[in-house]
């Protein structure tokens, strides 16, 4: 008894942190109407700046507090009237991917201002500790559950007893209704976006010290146990929070103790937790997410599936010749990794565009093929051939079970059921040891014990002949991958044509409307995510060749296949058109080592090197005017009145 309270009490400080997270979530849902993805960023930019401005800047620890604080609330309510503003009339998924931009740009800064170095946020609290239950617990553990008790206490008051709690009711119920009698909606929402903005950056400051070392990646997933705790709360009881939130926290730390700490093999169980959480209430109880209702459902326009050969043709045959003939080697790469990423954004075009399922796992099934034909070819010593095909298909069906929740799910809902089943998955598959060859365990020889960071031995592998390492025989890899897209391009377009398109689009357009007109709207979503795994699998595979290819030995654990990366997936396929089948190699020029990071590259360069000629053309011009200037100021000498020694014509010597 003593250790299981020992435990919960150690809990506390995680059990403080997700409280704090799903509050910011609960107060900007209640009074904006909006399902912010990007508290979790927005208490990592918190955690950074502290970092910075008191161990980069030297600012006193009370001051940094104070600007990390600031700043964090200036960015939300900046995004709340620059982006959500204009946005007032959109459908809550549209919302919702506005939260997600929101989370990419936040982390895109940090990568800049930051980089990949080891940070530490430092500490305001006191580290003394106490005994209780024979455990010894810090008192800055009580000191943060209590801050955030009192926080959430005073918000539950705001909402329960204050006219501004109860006009947030009433415009997140009808923004409308709530306007006629007088309550601005855009005023509503932006106090719920300095309050929700305010205890990230509160968490920032208090709660990150938890999670040293710092990681943007880990602070920004934050909003998947916040997600859980905000659904057992309803998205409206508070005090439901904070309970939830203890439990949650709990929960985890018992199972990592007494379950994974013990048997290896179940490894990142314990961050599956707040999965089956959310899948137990939106997918099983049905519950659904607080919406606006007055706000009508669009979806992204299609493209009409036709096929122009000859522009197809010549555009193949000049990426082919210029592979071949005209690129240097970086620039097949970045054309190799190009291609890689439309394949997987052609998943998301037949998911999203065609199906009207908002999924934020794609590079789950992505990563889910890499493993087992990596795997296999590792362990087994299968051809990759062979692999791949047992890959794909292996996807397809855990394609299927993703598509399970789909059944009860839509919207918002199934975008947060994606999230948390992309977690786990990262949890459970790919931050696991696995090396090669496999010693046994309970699991087989496949996956071995899984105890040592060795990755996965591959070795020098070849697909149809082609070696899939970009440094021994990059042109022929790119060869494999433009083709390789061009085919799975034609087959999606096929589909957009054919008669299992138009079903597919009916169901997304109206469901109640398709099953009238006999469409199994089961079988619909069933089929679009098999599919759409099977396509992300395969070129995941690729894309794990691509990426460790010239070491034969693959990490899927580097965050290749993380929830954020999904994040970013479907960015990219929105900027180049989800509902296009060429929209799929626009988008992925934006990727990772993809075209337009290599003209970013190339630009770069063409801009230093002409800064460097401006330098010496400005410099040789000061040198000039610095001249003329110098012989303008400079005294003239004096002329001569006398000739020589013997004088001049005109001397007195000469009178």
């Amino acid at each position: 008894m003593n250790d299981v309270m020992g435990y919960v009490l150690l809990s506390l400080g995680t059990g403080a942190l997700y409280a704090l997270v799903a509050t910011g979530v609960v107060v900007v849902q209640r009074g904006a109407g909006v399902l912010n993805m990007a508290q979790g960023a927005l208490l990592a930019w918190s955690a950074y700046a502290f970092h910075g401005a008191s161990s980069v800047w030297g600012l006193p620890r009370a001051l940094a507090a104070l600007l990390a604080v600031g700043s964090t609330m200036a960015i939300g309510v900046a995004f709340q009237q620059l982006v959500l503003r204009p946005m007032r009339q959109a459908t809550a998924v549209l919302r919702l991917m506005a939260t997600l931009g929101l989370l990419i740009v936040i982390q895109s800064s940090l990568t800049l201002m930051y980089g990949s170095d080891v940070r530490n946020s430092p500490t305001v609290l006191p580290t003394s500790k106490v005994t209780l239950f024979d455990t010894a617990v810090g008192v800055d553990v009580f000191t943060r559950l209590a801050v955030v008790v009192v926080v959430v206490a005073g918000l539950w008051a705001v909402f329960r007893f204050t006219t501004l709690g109860l006009a947030a009711t009433a415009v997140t119920e009808n923004a409308r209704a709530a306007a006629t009698l007088g309550w601005s909606p855009d005023a509503v929402a932006s106090w719920a976006w300095l309050a929700g903005s305010a205890l990230a950056g509160l968490g920032g400051v208090l709660l990150a010290p938890l999670q040293n070392p710092l990681s943007a990646g880990g602070l920004m997933l934050l909003i998947v146990p916040g997600l859980a705790v905000a659904l057992v709360a309803r998205f409206r009881s508070l005090p439901a929070v904070l309970v939830g939130a203890v439990a949650l926290a709990a929960v985890e730390l018992e199972l990592q103790v007494h379950l994974v700490a013990d048997h290896p093999v179940w490894r990142g169980v314990d961050r599956a937790v707040p999965l089956a959480v959310i899948v137990f209430y939106l997918a099983v109880r049905g519950r659904g997410i607080p919406d606006r209702g007055h706000v009508a459902e669009r979806h992204p326009s299609l493209g009409s599936g036709r096929v122009y050969w000859r522009a197809l043709g010549v555009a193949v045959a000049g990426a082919l010749g210029c592979i071949w003939w005209l690129l240097p080697v970086p620039w097949v790469n970045a054309l190799n990794a190009n291609a890689i990423w439309a394949m997987i954004i052609l998943s998301v075009v037949v998911l999203v565009g065609f199906t009207g399922q908002l999924s934020l796992a794609q590079l789950a099934f992505s990563g889910t093929a890499a493993l087992i034909a990596g795997r296999l070819v590792a362990v087994q010593g299968w051809p990759l051939e062979a692999a791949l095909v047992v890959g794909v298909a292996g996807t397809a069906l855990v394609g299927v079970l993703f598509a399970l929740p789909a059944l009860r799910t839509r919207g918002l809902q199934l975008a947060v059921v994606t999230l948390g089943l992309g977690a786990a998955v990262d949890a459970l598959l790919f931050q696991r040891g696995y090396h090669s060859p496999a010693p046994p365990s309970p699991l087989g020889d496949l996956f071995g014990d899984l105890s040592r960071l060795e990755g996965t031995e591959v070795g020098d592998v070849t697909l149809l002949g082609v070696h899939l390492d970009k440094v021994t025989d990059p042109r022929g890899f790119a060869t494999l991958s433009l083709l390789a897209f061009t085919v799975l391009a034609l087959l999606v377009a096929n589909l957009r044509r054919g008669r299992a398109g138009r079903r597919l689009i009916a169901v997304r357009t109206n469901e109640r409307a398709a099953a009238a007109l006999g469409i199994s709207v089961v079988g619909a979503k069933i089929y679009a995510f098999a599919l759409s795994a099977a396509i992300a699998g395969f070129g995941g595979v690729l894309y794990a060749f691509y990426a460790y290819g010239e070491r034969g030995n693959i990490d899927y654990g580097g965050g290749l296949f993380s929830p954020f990366a999904s994040i970013l997936l479907i960015a990219y396929a929105v900027v180049g058109g989800v509902g296009w089948t060429s929209g799929a190699f626009a988008g992925a020029t934006m990727a990772a080592d993809a075209l337009a990071t290599r003209i970013g590259a190339w630009v770069g360069s063409l801009l230093a090197q002409l800064g460097a000629v401006l330098r010496l053309l400005l410099a040789a011009l000061a040198a000039i005017v610095g001249l003329a200037v110098g012989r303008a100021v400079a005294p003239r000498r004096p002329a001569r009145v006398g000739g020589p020694a013997g004088g001049s014509a005109g001397g007195p010597e000469n009178r």
